[in-house]
């Protein structure tokens, strides 16, 4: 009855929901450098939220956040195994240097699975990082600088963003989701190039508004186009072997995607 009572106990525990912070806070001052560009490179599995405020700090914060979910009737017996090995630092403990153009930060393994990433909103900003967990997650949210991103992630999530955005996935053979929504299109008379997405195996989803003024010159080789756009609002064009191309008839921004194994899905935006 004692060890049923311990199971039982074990049970209860696991379908808990713990945040735990593991990692003291990094904040950079980048007070009269806005001009140079913040390229940081994270060396670990972790979900990413990049995050665009209005002081004048570089903060990075990670946490652990674990969320375990048992099926009905099973229990956690992972306590029984060898434990592996892992990261035991709960420092950030980044490499950086800094020269006349660029300051790069080089982030070392923790224990974090959530990194959250506070730049002040006109930086112009270079991220590169992996990860295999299949919940992580890029996000990058009220933006106003110049993004360059490597990210090889699950899922990508981009959203109240101003400046230009240049997204590469390339690098791993994973099935990807990207999605682009509520875009501040202040420069979309201007003509000049707004996003550039290359993907490897990503469905990417982007969202336009109606009145959008624009040229999108899509790329799904292998794959499929898909779009619920009103048809009057871009005269449609086939441009080669799995491209179209939908401009408006007084052009504006310049939007390139191109996923090679992947859906793209035009979505009105409400």
């Amino acid at each position: 009855m004692k060890t049923l009572r311990i199971v039982l106990l074990l049970a209860c525990v696991c379908l808990e929901t713990f945040v735990v912070n593991a990692s003291s806070p990094i904040r950079v001052s980048l007070k009269g450098k806005e001009q140079k560009l913040l390229k940081i490179i994270i060396l670990q599995d972790a979900s990413v939220d990049v995050r665009g405020y209005k002081g004048s700090d570089l903060t990075i914060t990670g946490k652990v956040d674990t969320v375990v979910k048992l099926p009905d009737g099973y229990t956690d017996i992972s306590a029984l195994a060898v434990p592996v090995n892992k990261t035991e630092s709960t420092e950030f403990s980044p490499r950086s240097r800094e020269t006349n153009e660029f300051i790069e930060l080089i982030l070392q393994p923790t224990n974090d699975n959530h990194i959250t990433i506070q730049v002040p909103e006109k930086t112009h900003f270079s991220l590169q990082f992996v990860s295999h967990l299949p919940q992580s997650v890029l996000s990058l949210t009220s933006l106003t600088g110049e993004l360059m991103i490597s990210a090889n992630v699950p899922s990508v999530v981009i959203s109240d963003i101003t400046g230009p955005v240049s997204l590469n996935t390339m690098g791993i053979n994973l099935k990807q989701t990207i999605t682009v929504r509520h875009v501040q299109w202040r420069n979309a008379q201007e003509g000049k190039p707004l996003f550039f997405i290359g993907a490897f195996n990503a469905d990417v989803v982007f969202y336009v508004p109606r009145k959008l003024k624009a040229s999108l010159n899509l790329n799904a080789p292998h794959n499929r186009i898909y779009s619920n756009l009103p048809p009057d609002q871009f005269t449609r064009s086939n441009t080669g072997k799995g491209s179209v191309m939908l401009a408006a008839d007084r052009g504006g921004a310049q939007v390139f995607i191109t996923t090679e194994y992947g859906n793209i899905l035009l979505k009105e935006e409400i």
